[in-house]
C-alpha cells in the first residue's frame, strides 16, 4: 500500500469515525429528548386522571403528605406540582350540556373558549382512535382527558404543560448543539491522532518503494553480466540447451525488473506540468495499434468500439499505459479465435469510460476479486501465459490516481475490465 491509499484510508476512516461519533450523539439525543416527552405524558395522564376523579379538580394536599394519591398511579405527583399545576375542566351532564367550569387555575382560558375547547376534545375522542386507545389528547399546549363519573357526568380536564415543553425543547436544543461541538471536537482529534498513527505506515510505503527502486537497479548489473558471459559461452562453445534455459531465465529476470519499476513509479505523484485535456478515445486507438499484428498472428480478432467527444484532463501517457495493459492482458487471456472489443464513452462531462473485454469461456471459475492483487496469478487460466501478475494491479493505481475505479466481471463467457476515470 502506497502512501496515497494510506492516505485515502486514513481519510475515510476519519469520515467514518466523525460520522458513527454523530449518529452515536443525535441517537442519545433523540433517545433523551423521547424519554422527557414520554415521562410528562405520563405525568400529564396522572394529574388529568386525578382531576377527572375529583369531579374536575385536583384535591388539596395535606401538609403532611409527600405525594397525593395513596397507590402506585399517581407517584411522582409532588405537592408543589398540584400548587402549580395550570388546568381547567369542564363537566357536561347526560345530555351533553356544561353543569361546571372549573378555571380559576388558567386565568389565560375564559368560560366559553373553556367549553368549545371541552367539545372539540370529546369529537376527537369518539373519531381518533389514537386518542381513544391512549386516552389522551394534545390541542396546542394542553393534554386533554375525557372520562365519565357519577350520575352518567362527564369530565373534559386539561392541562397546561407549556413550560414543561419550554424545557424539554431547550433541553433537546442544547443537546444538538452540544453534539455538533462535539463532532467538531472529535473530528479535529481524529484528524490530529490519525495523521500520527498513519505516519509510521507512510513510511514504510516510502522505505519500500525506495527498495524496489534500489533493488531494481541493483539487479541490472548482475543480470547483464550473466547475459554477457552466456553469450560469450555460446560463442565460444555454441548454443546448446543449458545456455538457452539461462538466457530464458535472464529475459524472464529482466521483465520482472522492469515491472517493478513499473510499480514503484505508479505511486509516484502525478507531474501536473503533464496534465491537459486529452481525447481518450484517439489514445486508446493509438494505442491498439500496435496489437493488430499480434492478433492476426495469433488468429484472433480486435473490435474498437471508440466515443467521440471522450475528453477528460489526463496525463496522456497514463491512459496510454492504462489501455495498453488492459489490451495486452486481454489479448494474452483470450481464447484461441476470440474476440478483444475496446469502449470507450463519456457518461458526463469530464468523465469517462474504458471497457476491454474478451471471450473466455472457462471463467466462470476464476476469482476475478483477486486479479488486482500484485503478483496473482489465476493458476487455471494464467498457468501457461508469462505474465507477472503485475499489469491489472498497476491499472487499478492508475484508475485510483483519477478518482475512479477498475472492476472485473465475467457474463456468458465473456470477462469484462471496466474503467471509470474522471478529470485530474
Amino acid at each position: 500500500m502506497n502512501s496515497a491509499a494510506i492516505n485515502e484510508l486514513r481519510r475515510k476512516f476519519i469520515l467514518i469515525a466523525s460520522l458513527s461519533f454523530f449518529l452515536v450523539i443525535l441517537f442519545m439525543g433523540a433517545a433523551t429528548a423521547l424519554s422527557n416527552q414520554w415521562s410528562l405524558r405520563i405525568q400529564a395522564g396522572h394529574a388529568l386522571q386525578l382531576i377527572i376523579d375529583n369531579g374536575g379538580t385536583l384535591p388539596e394536599p395535606e401538609n403532611n403528605d409527600d405525594r397525593i394519591g395513596a397507590t402506585d398511579e399517581f407517584v411522582g405527583l409532588t405537592p408543589e406540582f398540584i400548587y402549580g399545576a395550570r388546568y381547567f375542566s369542564v363537566v357536561f351532564d347526560s345530555e351533553g350540556n356544561p353543569v361546571q367550569v372549573e378555571h380559576k387555575h388558567m386565568k389565560s382560558v375564559g368560560e366559553k373558549r373553556a367549553i368549545k375547547l371541552a367539545r372539540e376534545a370529546i369529537d376527537a375522542y369518539e373519531n381518533s382512535l389514537t386518542v381513544k386507545l391512549l386516552n389522551l389528547g394534545m390541542t396546542d399546549t394542553f393534554f386533554y382527558r375525557v372520562g365519565e363519573v357519577r350520575d352518567d357526568m362527564t369530565v373534559v380536564a386539561f392541562l397546561d404543560c407549556s413550560f414543561q415543553m419550554q424545557v424539554n425543547n431547550a433541553v433537546a436544543w442544547n443537546t444538538l448543539l452540544i453534539s455538533c461541538f462535539g463532532v467538531v471536537g472529535v473530528f479535529l482529534l481524529v484528524v490530529l491522532l490519525s495523521g500520527r498513527a498513519v505516519q509510521p505506515e507512510i513510511e514504510n510505503a516510502r522505505k519500500q518503494k525506495q527498495f524496489i527502486t534500489n533493488a531494481s537497479h541493483e539487479l541490472k548489473t548482475p543480470l547483464a553480466v550473466i547475459r554477457a558471459n552466456t553469450e560469450v559461452i555460446e560463442m565460444l562453445q555454441g548454443e546448446s540447451e543449458w545456455t538457452q534455459s539461462t538466457m530464458g531465465q535472464v529475459d524472464r529476470m529482466d521483465g520482472l525488473v522492469q515491472n517493478l519499476v513499473m510499480i514503484a513509479r505508479s505511486a509516484e505523484r502525478e507531474d501536473r506540468s503533464q496534465v491537459a485535456e486529452v481525447d481518450v478515445s484517439r489514445i486508446v486507438a493509438e494505442s491498439v495499434k500496435p496489437f493488430r499484428a499480434l492478433v492476426v498472428q495469433e488468429q484472433k480478432q480486435l473490435e474498437c468500439v471508440l466515443g467521440e467527444n471522450v475528453l477528460m484532463v489526463a496525463d496522456e501517457s497514463a491512459i496510454q499505459q492504462l489501455c495498453t495493459l488492459l489490451v495486452d492482458n486481454a489479448i494474452k487471456y483470450c481464447d484461441e479465435g476470440g474476440l478483444v472489443r475496446v469502449q470507450t464513452s463519456s457518461p458526463r462531462k469530464g468523465r469517462v469510460t474504458l471497457a476491454v473485454s474478451n471471450t473466455f469461456a472457462n471463467g466462470k471459475a476464476s476469482q476475478f476479486n483477486r486479479y488486482f492483487e500484485r503478483f496473482y496469478r489465476d493458476d487455471q487460466s494464467h498457468s501457461d501465459e508469462g505474465g507477472y501478475g503485475i499489469g491489472l494491479s498497476v491499472a487499478e493505481s492508475i484508475c485510483t490516481r483519477y478518482r475512479g475505479s477498475i472492476r472485473a466481471t465475467w457474463k456468458a463467457g465473456t470477462a469484462t475490465f471496466t474503467c471509470q476515470l474522471r478529470s485530474a
